[in-house]
């Protein structure tokens, strides 16, 4: 039992940790010998450890698909665009190779209007996905909000001619503003962003190798830390003790842990998971910075849910003006 500490593997969703709002940790018992983590780590030339973006970007495993959440949430927040882009059947792509060029052309189109703004860096992170009942492929997309929801709608479309100002629809563009959610409204209360990152990668595993994700520069990346000793053996059982997914009725000890290396946070998810590779169990949790999550639980008070209920059910005049600054659509 010399051999064996209890460690703790964190990642963040910066790189600079005390400004990461959003954590998750992993918590297990290591050999000194050198057992394999619940998430691989790579190192450095120089034997550094570094949580690297996934070198093909594919959300067919745990880490990529983890780093995929922390990327989100790092760089995307209340307000920002949610957006589903699809084909008229005229303009349908044959191959996902050709609608990554046409994706890309609509993505200048947006970097542009951004210029005329005075945004030098547009933000966005995008899916490619071939639907799981007719293989019609389509986009899913995350942008910085920056521009008119009418206008990035607008910009799903081509030029009738060179040189003239005449567009065509190539297919359908739906943008919605990223809203807070309670479980009430099939949202994830304070933890809003899960849901939509979840969301763009779903069905990964049915289509291995395929579904990646293209992001913009200058994005803010996730980073991670390990702490050895993090607590003894003893404290470490007694910790994995706990049924179902509440923190709050877990146990005394995991409690007190997350209290005091965890200060200021608070914990939305907790989970015993199996490492295949050990034939151990570990602890995951999943943690959001105490104001972040007071900001977003705070409009779940009965009268603001009440307000967000009849805005749900609220359909809007069709007025240009209307449509930029209003509510359309369901609330996240």
């Amino acid at each position: 039992m010399k051999n064996i500490n209890v460690r703790q593997r964190t990642f963040y969703s910066n790189r600079n940790f005390s400004k990461a709002d959003y954590r998750n940790v992993f918590i297990f018992q290591h050999s000194l010998f050198g057992e394999e983590e619940p998430i691989k780590i790579s190192k450095t030339r120089e034997g550094k450890e570094k949580f690297t973006t996934p070198a093909k970007k594919i959300l067919n495993d745990k880490k990529s698909k983890m780093y995929f959440d922390l990327l989100v949430k790092g760089n995307f927040d209340v307000n920002d665009y949610f957006i589903s882009l699809s084909y008229a059947d005229r303009f349908l792509p044959e191959s996902e190779e050709e609608a990554d060029k046409v994706i890309k052309k609509y993505i200048r189109e947006l970097r542009k209007e951004a210029k005329k703004r005075g945004i030098k860096n547009l933000k966005y992170i995008y899916v490619t996905e071939a639907g799981s009942k007719n293989g019609r492929i389509h986009h899913h997309m995350i942008l910085e909000n920056c521009l008119p929801r009418d206008l990035v709608e607008d910009l799903w479309s081509k030029q009738v001619r060179p040189f003239h100002p005449e567009r065509e629809r190539i297919g359908w563009a739906n943008v919605k503003r990223i809203q807070v959610a309670s479980p009430s409204m099939k949202g994830n209360g304070p933890d809003y962003m899960i849901r939509i990152s979840r969301y763009m990668s779903k069905r990964a595993e049915t289509q291995p190798g395929k579904k990646r994700w293209k992001q913009s520069t200058g994005l803010i990346l996730p980073g991670t830390s390990k702490s050895d000793g993090i607590c003894s053996l003893k404290q470490f059982e007694q910790m994995s003790l706990f049924e179902g997914t509440s923190f709050e009725a877990s146990n005394p000890e995991l409690v007190k842990f997350v209290k005091k290396h965890h200060r200021g946070f608070v914990v939305t998810e907790l989970k015993r998971e199996y490492n295949e590779f050990t034939g151990k169990f570990y602890i995951s949790l999943q943690l959001m910075r105490k104001n972040v999550y007071m900001r977003s639980m705070s409009i779940f008070g009965q009268k603001e849910l009440t307000e967000l209920e009849a805005a749900d059910r609220y359909v809007p005049p069709i007025i240009p003006e209307y449509r930029i600054t209003g509510t359309q659509g369901r609330l996240w």
